[in-house]
């Protein structure tokens, strides 16, 4: 054999290119990220490997870690502790830091001091093994590693099912860095897997044989090797299956080194020589002989800077581990844990080998003390995934209490505390139930709490009348007399709960009660959920400053406690109030920031992500609003579903997916039957889509149907809408009636309008106090009123326009300006006059993509002979021109027209209102797609693209 191609690299050269001009942006101050996604087998490590080598050569410092296959997803940051272990102990990865934050900034420290003297080079291979931490970790770094002479690697499999979710999401977290690099790995073509072949073969391959193995590779390297490697030995026959192969290399190795791999294989991650000499059933001279002849067949690896072996894919150590026979691998981990556990492994490593040698006693001690530490540095899901097993074991052991210094309903309570916390919302109800099934009512003060805790997840269940009762048990049982923590407590979380039902009067009533209890005994956490309540019941019940204020308050309140589950509870409450009380735009800045904030815990985010997928589409940005929800929805949990479902649907309804929208409708209606209010909601937003599919009997008949469920006083700004959109069904049910020469349905119609307007002045007098978006439902209403009349009234359709504008709603105002310019032409106006509404209701609906909208302007204007161009339209035309020259995306092609203008970041992002931070990342992304040194060379080139005839948006002649 001339060489094995492990040691041969062909191809890539585009990637490599990329990579060597990564190295030398790190080596002038200039840090990135780059993610190399790819196959089994396709090459990653090596491409990874070959830049290794590069590196090294150029003076880089090298660091390198690997995910474990076995162990990976439940031991927080083992990637990161093999690749630091060249620099010392790594104190940032330190397990009793009680904080994830800690251990971020820990790391990206020491990564920092190392690179001020010389460039790094951070490898981090097959992180779709990786636990959630590790991966949290790496977006970390992702947005800090810019001004740094660090360059971060990392290598993940694109094919891997169970990992897919995490991956997409790690790939999304570090997209939205100002300083990421996208590598996927496809097949290698055909010239390249030739030589990839000539290179393993001792002698020239026949091109027959080699015609074969190409086709049957399909271009995976790794394939490749094996079947040529299996060729030699079967005269050229192709077995059918890679595994086969994969076994066959190995049967080919003596009995000896046989046992030596299915040991190895089952560590599950890079084996030490030491560990393997310790635990092998040979003498260490005989391990050092199996060890060399697996290394000669290419099965193993060896790293001679660790003192380690593994083998060259992962692959086959799994079919290697697969070979092993039941008894044989009980005794194989039990031999592993006990030379791990005298070494000092740590529990989360021992508890996978305990459970696995059937020593289940070992294996809930391990589990447990494993969650403890996972859950000490915020890696949530593995810690549950750790409690999950001893939940699996508990039976099994006789002194399983003693053992995990816990009983059952405690493991089940902390449990279910975990699946909360990470968006297991059905798991966590499960085992709340089991909680109060196991604590009884013998401890009143330890019944409610299993009572209290399993409300909330009745809530996050949609299961609101079961979450009230459960309240309510939990309030009789803790007496009030003396006041106690536990008493204020039940309280604030009964408040919550009559708060989510919008019960706001009761609920203002016991937060209050809360509120008093939490002060008087002076308990911290009760007192800041029930401030939040608070300020939610007094804006809805129209004290909109007072209420914010209280959230404000609480919200320092939050942010000193370090609590991340109140932070994000308070940024959800004070965001939908923002949004209530006519401030989306604030509300999305907000919500922005408190995502990134959260980002580092871990935690669901659900209600928080759809508030601000909520106030992007009332203020406009329906780009973002897309990118946003397309993302919240594939990461959906079952946590409070119903609220990212509505907004996903209101913007696909909006932009004229209409199939779409509807599905996403009836998903969300399954968690809100026998809940009034949500109904209410759900027939608004429905009965929009009808009128925008030229349904105007069913938005009647929602309207209808959600006026009958929105009686209570709360409930005034659901009302408004209501009778808006019915007013609207009645305007061109009016029409066709007129139509069709039917004055008694044309009476009937202007009736039913008569009795809507009065509902509807009746509804804004009750929710103007409450919300000035009343006042844009209440002009609306009046306006679609007179429409159903026949009446033209541009006048009501401008005063509209601006109500909604004043509210920072511009999709509600371009609607108000394609009927104002629609009552114009009616009216008999000029084109002039009647253009100039038509024109900024197309502007909008071209920039937020309000397809149906923009359709309804274009008939108008052919029918009525508008002329719809205008410099917004000609800008649009140039940003797509540039979307297609450039590759830019439509937010890049509108940033690059601002860039060109002169605006700083801060002023973009005051123009399309998105945070500074975003306008950052978009200009850099666009200086980046460009090959721009700076903004000057970026709006050079949009001048070039601009059309001679045409001046560049926003200048003036």
């Amino acid at each position: 054999m001339k060489s094995r191609a492990s040691e041969v690299f062909v191809g890539r050269v585009l990637e490599l290119r990329e990579l060597e001009q990564a190295l030398d942006a790190v080596r002038a101050g200039r840090g990135a990220t780059v993610l190399v996604a790819g196959d089994a087998g396709i090459g990653k490590t090596r491409l990874a490997s070959e830049l290794a080598r590069r590196a090294r050569e150029s003076g880089f410092e090298v660091l390198i870690g690997r995910s474990i296959d076995l162990v990976g997803t439940e031991l927080p940051y083992q990637p990161f502790v093999d690749a630091l272990r060249p620099l010392g102990e790594p104190r940032q990865l330190d397990r009793s830091t009680g904080s994830q934050r800690r251990v971020f900034e820990d790391t990206l420290a020491l990564l920092t001091d190392r690179a001020a003297h010389t460039p790094v080079l951070l490898v981090l291979e097959d992180l779709h093994w990786a636990d959630t931490s590790t991966l949290d970790l790496v977006v970390f770094l992702a947005h800090n590693v810019d001004n740094r002479r660090l360059l971060l690697l990392v290598t993940y499999r694109a094919d891997e099912p169970s990992s897919a979710e995490r991956m997409r999401q790690l790939a999304e977290g570090v997209r939205r860095s100002a300083a990421e690099i996208g590598l996927v790995l496809g097949p290698l073509e055909e010239e390249e897997l030739a030589a990839l072949l000539a290179a393993h073969a001792d002698a020239p391959l026949p091109a027959s044989l080699t015609d074969a193995i190409v086709a049957r590779a399909e271009g995976n390297p790794f394939f490749a090797e094996e079947l040529v490697a299996a060729a030699a030995h079967e005269s050229g026959e192709l077995p059918l299956r890679l595994r086969d192969l994969l076994l066959q290399r190995v049967s080919r190795l003596d009995g000896p080194t046989q046992s030596l791999l299915q040991l190895a294989a089952a560590v599950g991650r890079d084996v030490a020589y030491s560990l393997l000499c310790t635990t092998a059933t040979l003498t260490e001279r005989d391990v050092r002989t199996s060890l060399r002849h697996a290394v000669e067949h290419g099965v193993l690896v060896a790293d001679q800077a660790t003192g380690s072996f593994r083998f060259r894919h992962s692959l086959l150590a799994e079919a290697i581990y697969a070979t092993i026979l039941p008894g044989e691998r009980e005794e194989l981990h039990a031999r592993l844990a006990d030379a791990l556990a005298r070494d000092g492994a740590p529990p989360a490593e021992l508890a996978l080998h305990w459970a696995a040698a059937g020593r289940s006693a070992e294996a809930l001690s391990a589990s447990i003390e494993a969650a403890r530490q996972a859950e000490a540095v915020c890696g949530l899901a593995e810690a549950r995934a750790h409690l999950e097993r001893v939940l699996e074991l508990w039976a099994s052991v006789p002194a399983a209490a003693e053992l995990a210094r816990l009983d059952l309903a405690e493991l089940c309570s902390w449990t279910a505390e975990l699946a909360s916390r990470t968006g297991a919302a059905p798991r966590a109800l499960e085992l709340a139930r089991r909680t109060v099934e196991l604590v009884g009512e013998s401890n009143p003060l330890r019944a409610a709490t299993a009572h209290e805790r399993l409300a909330s997840y009745l809530f996050e269940n949609g299961e609101y009348d079961a979450g009230l009762a459960a309240d309510r048990r939990a309030v009789d049982l803790v007496p009030s007399h003396p006041p106690s923590p536990e008493r204020a407590s039940v309280l604030a979380a009964l408040a919550a709960g009559l708060m989510l039902v919008w019960r706001h009067d009761e609920s203002l009533a016991v937060c209050e009660q809360a509120l008093a209890v939490a002060r008087a005994v002076g308990a911290g956490v009760p007192e800041l959920h029930a401030l939040g309540v608070l300020g939610i019941d007094l804006a809805y019940l129209g004290r909109g400053d007072e209420g914010v204020a209280e959230l404000r308050l609480a919200l320092e309140l939050a942010e000193r406690s370090g609590d991340p589950i109140a932070l994000d509870r308070t940024y959800a409450h004070l965001t939908d109030v923002l949004t209530m009380l006519g401030r989306p735009r604030e509300s999305a800045r907000l919500a922005e920031a408190a995502l990134e904030e959260l980002r580092e815990y871990s935690i669901d985010e659900t209600t928080l992500v759809s508030n601000w997928i909520e106030a992007l589409i009332a203020s406009g940005d329906w780009d973002e609003a897309e990118r946003v929800s397309r993302a919240a929805l594939r990461a959906m949990t079952g946590s409070y579903p119903h609220h990212l479902l509505f907004v996903r649907a209101d913007l696909e309804a909006g932009r004229g997916d209409f199939g779409e929208a509807r599905a996403h409708f009836e998903a969300a209606r399954s968690n809100l039957e026998g809940l009034d209010f949500a109904m209410a909601w759900y027939d608004a937003f429905v009965a929009e889509l009808d009128l925008w599919e030229r349904r105007w009997a069913d938005a009647e008949e929602k309207v209808r149907d959600g006026l009958a469920r929105a009686r209570s006083r709360e409930t005034a700004q659901i009302r408004i809408r209501l009778c808006a959109v019915g007013l609207r069904a009645q305007a061109e049910l009016a029409a066709f009636a007129r139509a069709r020469r039917d004055p008694d349905a044309v009476r009937d119609r202007l009736d039913r309008s008569r009795k809507l307007r009065a509902a509807a002045r009746r509804a804004a007098a009750s929710a103007a106090p409450v919300t000035p978006n009343a006042d844009g439902w209440r002009a609306l209403a009046e306006a679609e009123y007179e429409r159903a009349r026949d009446v033209a009234r541009p006048d009501l359709w401008a005063a509209a326009a601006v109500a909604w504008e004043r509210l920072e709603r511009p999709p509600r105002a371009a609607y108000c300006r394609w009927r104002q310019a629609e009552a114009l032409v009616a009216a008999g106006a000029s084109r002039a006059e009647s253009e100039e509404p038509l024109r900024d209701a197309y502007s909008v609906a071209v920039r937020i993509g309000a397809r149906p909208l923009a359709a309804e302007l274009e008939l108008l204007a052919r029918g009525a002979r508008l002329d719809l161009e205008s410099p917004n339209v000609r800008a649009a035309d140039e940003r797509q021109n540039m979307e297609e020259l450039l590759g830019l995306t439509p937010r890049e092609a509108e940033i690059l027209t601002l860039v060109a203008r002169g605006l700083t970041n801060r002023e973009i992002a005051a123009t399309l209102v998105i945070s500074v931070s975003t306008a950052s990342v978009h200009v850099s992304h666009i200086l980046r797609k460009l090959d721009a040194r700076n903004r000057r060379e970026a709006a050079a080139i949009m001048h070039r693209l601009s059309p001679p005839h045409v001046e560049p948006p926003g200048f003036e002649a």
